[in-house]
């Protein structure tokens, strides 16, 4: 049996101390995300609005944790600012039924769709208005 001089098993030990050291430092880049995914049902590349309001009311079911038809603030907090609450909440009762949200999907679509073609598409998407339709419909 050959033994391993001892400078041999220290080189090898630093050589993977440092390579774990650099990983940690520079992880790997999170793989692309497609933030149309799950929304484009169609595959068209562009999201519609009544593929918006599909995947609108399946957040809204999602985030109604009480299954009570309604949102209170905690129910939305992390996905909706409190303004956008209060804008959102029409009849001021500080609950958000489904027709309040998918009215304030409706108005997000509307600023989304700078180009009025009815249509979202990747490049709309990157605007505010687009990153706030954005938080209303995925999941």
């Amino acid at each position: 049996m050959k033994t391993v001089p001892r400078r041999a098993v220290i080189a090898l030990a630093f050589a993977a101390t440092i390579s774990i050291a650099t990983a940690a430092k520079h992880p790997a880049p999170p793989p692309p995300t497609n933030p149309m995914e799950d929304v484009d049902t169609d595959n068209d590349g562009t999201i519609s609005l009544d593929e918006a309001n599909v995947a609108a009311a399946a957040k809204f079911d999602s985030l109604d944790t009480t299954l009570d038809s309604k949102l209170d603030r905690d129910e939305t907090k992390g996905h909706m600012s409190a303004a956008v609450f209060r804008e959102a909440d029409a009849d001021k009762d500080k609950f958000l039924d489904k027709d309040e949200y998918m009215a304030l999907v409706a108005k997000r679509f509307k600023a989304a769709d700078t180009k009025n073609d009815g249509k979202i598409d990747g490049e709309e998407l990157k605007t505010p208005a687009g990153r706030a339709l954005l938080a209303l419909i995925k999941q």
